[in-house]
């Protein structure tokens, strides 16, 4: 008898709790809790991110409630709301707890990384980004690495986590440093991009960006160590000419090289363009392996001659 009250008590519990929460979904307060993942790998050449954020990466969240064209919403997020990621699976947490409208309404939910990138998503609103000239260190390349997220859109209320998916908006140069005729020492080569617009304009509502501007800037993609000879580096999607790859030995050599024989490349968002530089005590020879969505297709090979 004893164990048949207890078991009643059990059910009764388990049935007030589905109540609850069927409560709170239909009116009550109910959380809004928020993950993340990446569409695409990051840097392959490092693997800095992957298909997740690292852990303690912040990024900048803007919620608003989904009414209609005319209609006042009756609750208001502050704008935008720093998230900070968990682990390595994705989750994020606020110090801020925040919750779904109280009218039932839906949410509407999009994210930027870096944290301070965008401040408002306002219709028409637009903000300038530059990327950094020294990427060879994983957070200078990261505060270039521009991405947009988004949850799909209008996210009704939901006790789940709202997972938000980004993407990349800027391209990615990988380069992979082998050493060729001659046996030169690799060890401390700096390798550079030549004459990269540094900047674009994003129109933060859309996540469209502009033509890249500014002046033009060598970026450094990496300083080779004896156990690391590839890297990566972030820059505005543009076309460019002339002698784009430069590797600067530990003995002061400069060796200089064009992409591909071409004249002229076009970089395009959301790419990754990976390319294979072979060190010659007196040239350069790239190869390229690919470009694809974020990991590469298959522009050429070029030589370069010691300047």
């Amino acid at each position: 008898m004893k164990h048949s009250f207890i078991l009643f008590a059990a059910v009764a519990l388990t049935l007030a709790a589905c109540s609850n929460d069927d409560e709170n979904l239909n009116g009550g307060p109910v959380e809004l809790r928020l993950s993340s993942s990446l569409e695409v790998q990051t840097r392959a050449g490092n693997d800095i991110q992957g298909a997740q954020f690292d852990a303690d990466e912040d990024i900048d969240v803007f919620i608003h409630e989904d009414v209609a064209a005319g209609e006042t919403a009756t609750s208001q997020y502050d704008q935008p709301l720093l998230y900070t990621t968990m682990d390595a699976n994705g989750n994020m947490s606020t110090n801020n707890r925040q919750y779904f409208p109280g009218s039932g309404k839906g949410v509407n939910i999009y994210a930027y990384y870096p944290s301070k990138a965008v401040s408002s998503i306002a219709e028409g609103a637009t903000e300038d980004f530059t990327i950094q000239s020294d990427q060879s260190t994983d957070e200078n390349y990261k505060l270039s690495d521009l991405m947009r997220g988004a949850a799909n859109n209008p996210v009704e209320r939901t006790r789940d986590a709202v997972p938000l998916a980004f993407s990349h908006l800027l391209t990615k140069v990988t380069v992979n440093l082998k050493q060729g005729n001659g046996q030169p020492d690799l060890e401390g080569a700096v390798v550079k991009l030549k004459g990269v617009l540094p900047t674009t304009t994003l129109t933060t509502s859309t996540g469209n960006i502009s033509e890249a501007k500014g002046t033009a800037t060598d970026i450094t993609v990496m300083k080779a160590s004896a156990n690391d000879d590839r890297g990566s580096a972030v820059i505005i999607p543009q076309t460019l000419s002339g002698e784009f790859f430069e590797v600067t030995l530990k003995d002061g050599g400069v060796l200089r090289a064009k992409i591909n024989f071409q004249e002229t490349i076009t970089f395009m968002s959301g790419k990754e363009y990976k390319y294979e530089i072979t060190v010659n005590l007196t040239t350069l020879a790239v190869f390229s392996s690919a470009i694809n969505d974020w990991t590469a297709e298959t522009p050429g090979s070029g030589f370069a001659e010691m300047q």
